[in-house]
């Protein structure tokens, strides 16, 4: 069985694959599109229920582990906690802004936590753009030679970025960096609003000139590697065949933040449960919540069906539909976006 028969089983199934913990809001960049809700509050995990949170999850079978945050080195006890999950066998990803893994802190991943693969943020391919997105001089530097350390003892790194018009003159460039520090490069071509509904990151988002200049960017690199991958919509197209649902939201991966609150996904924020309140294998068997996000992702696949191949060019989500609109069904502009530049659709539509 194929990795993807098996992630659409796991949709149908509801069995929990891959789960994300944010474990602190606090970070030591300050990105003008950063998504946390700042204002959110609570009581915060200790680190015995992180434990027990971890124990439950691998008696459940999960195989992934992602933590995050915030900055996820910023937690107190990163350490111990990453350390446990290590212990347990997860496959551990580390989503890191890159700023404080100096030497000693690299090494110290290296042989307390071996992850499978960390994730550092590369917001541009020069000092100018990326410090000017993370508002703190002196950060492209830094994460450069950090990234090199890394390297150096033999670590897995990704390079993820965010197409913003700040940087879209600079993907060519932003891919030659990469490729010169032999990282893997993901671009997330979409500017978000932040997790309580706030717009304001949109004002950088990246114009249709540069979102067709990453595209055609991609298509090039793809031609001179000899690869000849499916358009985008036929690649989704091809995802969906063997489930009911659209997404894996609730149905076989979660997001935690640092308060206990359960999510189906990092970008679906409405809580379906708390571990303060219950244990994380009772939310998942019980959840009347998560009950209802899975019937719903049934319900976008169902009504997305309408629309043809333009639905699958518009990617939607229905987590980024929420946090746009308070509905997880309905449209909103980054996916028309897609949809009208697909060249499949025409009409801007409002509700699916």
């Amino acid at each position: 069985m194929s990795f993807s028969s098996t992630v659409k089983r796991a949709w149908s199934e509801n069995r929990l694959m891959s789960v994300l913990l944010e474990l602190t809001y606090a970070c030591n960049l300050d990105c003008v599109f950063c998504y946390n809700d700042l204002s959110l509050g609570g009581q915060r995990l200790s680190f015995e229920q992180y434990r027990e949170l971890l124990d439950d999850l691998a008696s459940m079978g999960t195989l992934n582990l992602a933590l995050t945050g915030g900055e996820p080195l910023a937690h107190p006890r990163f350490f111990e906690i990453a350390s446990h999950a290590r212990e347990l066998g997860f496959v551990i990803r580390i989503k890191t802004n890159g700023h404080a893994v100096k030497s000693a802190v690299a090494r110290r991943l290296r042989e307390e936590v071996d992850p499978f693969v960390v994730e550092v943020s590369v917001h541009g391919a020069t000092p100018e753009s990326h410090d000017r997105q993370t508002r703190v001089p002196g950060s492209f530097e830094r994460l450069v030679r950090n990234i090199e350390t890394m390297k150096a003892l033999g670590m897995r790194v990704q390079a993820n970025s965010v197409l913003t018009r700040w940087n879209e003159v600079e993907v060519e460039a932003l891919m030659s960096l990469c490729e010169s520090l032999e990282v893997r490069l993901q671009i997330d071509p979409e500017v978000k609003p932040r997790d309580d509904g706030d717009q304001s990151p949109l004002a950088i988002e990246a114009t249709g000139e540069g979102r067709a200049a990453y595209q055609h960017a991609l298509e090039a690199r793809a031609q001179l590697a000899g690869d000849d991958p499916p358009a985008p919509a036929a690649e989704r197209k091809a995802s969906m065949v063997g489930t009911d649902k659209h997404c894996g939201a609730g149905s076989n991966n979660l997001a935690i933040d640092p308060y206990g609150r359960v999510l189906p996904c990092v970008q679906w924020r409405v809580p379906v449960g708390n571990l303060h309140e219950q244990r994380i294998g009772e939310i998942w068997a019980q959840s009347s919540a998560l009950g209802n996000v899975r019937r719903t992702t049934v319900e976008v696949r169902r009504r997305l069906e309408r629309y043809g191949d333009a639905a699958h060019a518009a990617r939607f989500c229905p987590g980024a539909a929420h946090t746009y609109h308070g509905d997880p069904l309905a449209m909103y502009p980054p996916a028309e976006q897609r949809m009208e530049e697909s060249g499949r659709a025409r009409v801007r539509l409002t509700v699916l």
